[in-house]
């Protein structure tokens, strides 16, 4: 004799059952089941009623908070005029405030949709251990490789924001001088005297002279 009464036993066993079926169905699983329908059928039902709502719901949230949220950073960013202070404020360096704004908004929809992305993939049934992990060490190939990119665009971006020269000024860059014919987050570009243009990485630039600013 086992020592444990059948009776008693069933009770656990449909314990077991309903708790196991709780953990893998939702509530219209658990009441198909409930109907008579199969796992499987209730889960597959579930899946395709409901999968597609969750989608278009996580979609259309994705798409109000990034829009929502860039209005929100573009706004206080241009409010607190990233400007230097001893410059005024022409149409050149409004333009480059909404530079910076731009810039800050567009890397927070990034965030934002890639956060929704790996939210929908995981709703979907994928197990996002093994593809965080291979997106890690691919992500670690690509810092190596992308890190002078990475690098010439903070420095660009800072540049911005500093206000450390802009188009139209007279400045010594290295051993590169000219006038500033273009400037963004990745790159700089001069012309000289005598007509040679130069494209600096921002990046690389370690110190700038700038003969207009006074």
């Amino acid at each position: 004799m086992s020592g444990v009464d059948e009776t008693d036993a069933v009770p656990v066993l449909d314990a077991v059952a309903v708790s196991g079926r709780s953990a893998t169905l939702g509530r219209l699983g658990e009441w198909l089941r409930d109907a008579g329908w199969s796992v499987f059928a209730a889960r597959t039902i579930e899946f395709v009623v409901l999968g597609p709502i969750r989608v278009v719901g996580l979609l259309v949230g994705a798409l109000v908070i990034g829009r929502v949220g860039a209005a929100f950073l573009r706004r206080s960013l241009l409010k607190a005029r990233l400007v230097a202070p001893k410059r005024t404020r022409d149409a050149r360096t409004e333009q480059r405030a909404r530079t910076v704004a731009d810039a800050v908004a567009s890397l927070w929809r990034v965030v934002v949709w890639i956060i929704c992305a790996l939210t929908i993939v995981g709703l979907l049934g994928v197990q996002l251990g093994p593809l965080v992990a291979g997106a890690g060490i691919a992500g670690v190939a690509l810092a190596f490789g992308a890190q002078s990119v990475v690098k010439d665009y903070l420095s660009g971006l800072f540049i911005l924001m500093e206000d450390q020269y802009s188009v139209g000024d007279v400045v010594t860059i290295g051993t590169a001088s000219g006038t500033v014919e273009d400037v963004n987050l990745r790159v700089t570009r001069l012309r000289s005297v005598d007509g040679t243009v130069w494209f600096v990485p921002n990046g690389e630039i370690r110190s700038v002279g700038n003969q207009s600013m006074g």
